[in-house]
């Protein structure tokens, strides 16, 4: 539908509506079934590689996709923030020594705009740099656009 984006030195915030109900994409963000559906680059080749999911304040997550090389990309976390269906916040970084960005924070949001859509406001502070933060800037938004065709595809049929 409708998304924006912005970058800074701390932090990148994307937003994106979405055709589904706040209660539908919370799921999305939360369940490993859910996951699956979604979360991965969007390009020939990308593929979800796993979720764990400790769902409350202080249990941790791990989110993995492997690109079209093989690599498998791992990011991982402690949700600080849990309440359905309007907001989750938890930490990220990356598994991998060579992709990590430190102590950061996402915090996504989700509003009703109406009875079939929502708009998902996605904020992710915290980076030393931002050549990280324009980086996951761009992965933020094709996680979106993905996590939009999922769910409007599901609405439709």
């Amino acid at each position: 539908m409708t998304d924006s984006a912005s970058t800074s030195v701390n932090g990148v915030g994307v937003a994106q509506r979405i055709r589904a109900t706040p209660e539908r994409l919370f799921r999305a963000w939360t369940d490993p079934a859910e996951l699956a559906q979604w979360w991965r680059m969007d390009g020939p080749g990308w593929t979800f590689a796993g979720a764990s999911v400790d769902l409350r304040v202080g249990g941790e997550y791990r989110l993995a996709m492997t690109a079209p090389d093989g690599k498998t990309h791992v990011a991982f976390g402690v949700y600080r923030e849990i309440d359905p269906p309007r907001r989750l916040a938890f930490t990220w970084d990356w598994e991998d020594p060579a992709q990590r960005v430190g102590n950061t924070l996402v915090v996504v949001e989700i509003r009703r705009v109406s009875a079939e859509t929502s708009e998902i406001i996605l904020t992710h502070t915290g980076f030393a740099a931002n050549g990280p933060a324009t980086g996951h800037e761009s992965g933020w938004r094709q996680l979106l656009t993905l996590l939009d065709r999922t769910t409007t595809t599901e609405e439709l049929a």
